[in-house]
């Protein structure tokens, strides 16, 4: 097992803070009371994710509120934009049911990388770009 996995590098009450801070700076309002059973537990994983990026210091909140996550190859940080209609019509340029390929439009219009990068990064990665996504999304 990785150092990255076993320790965490920010607290869990930090992380929990940050994913506060990001659900207020992007006006987005999750009331677990009035979710039914999948909706909650479809949340509680995403949460989940967010928060576990953060304490590996993968993943931070910027000034603006915005979610920075960097990717495990190295690469360049991945900024996830609050999303706007433009980046939503993105996903039109796809085929009816190809519910998928319509996400990852959007994702790639949020962040500003062409849909290559974000599709070649790998699972571990995916999971947190797919988490960030589907709160903003939902």
């Amino acid at each position: 097992m990785t150092e990255e996995k076993t320790r965490p590098t920010v607290a869990k009450e930090v992380a929990e803070e940050e994913f506060e801070r990001f659900l207020e700076a992007m006006d987005l309002d999750f009331n677990e009371d009035e979710m039914d059973q999948e909706d909650k537990q479809e949340f509680t994983k995403n949460k989940g994710r967010f928060i576990k990026a953060v304490e590996r210091g993968r993943l931070v909140v910027n000034e603006k509120g915005e979610p920075v996550y960097s990717p495990t190859d190295g690469s360049d940080p991945i900024t996830f934009h609050e999303p706007t209609g433009a980046h939503f019509l993105s996903s039109d340029r796809k085929k009816k049911n190809h519910d998928v390929a319509k996400m990852y439009a959007v994702i790639a219009a949020t962040v500003g990388d062409g849909e290559a990068r974000v599709l070649a990064l790998p699972e571990r990665d995916q999971k947190v770009i797919r988490a960030i996504a589907i709160l903003f999304l939902a």
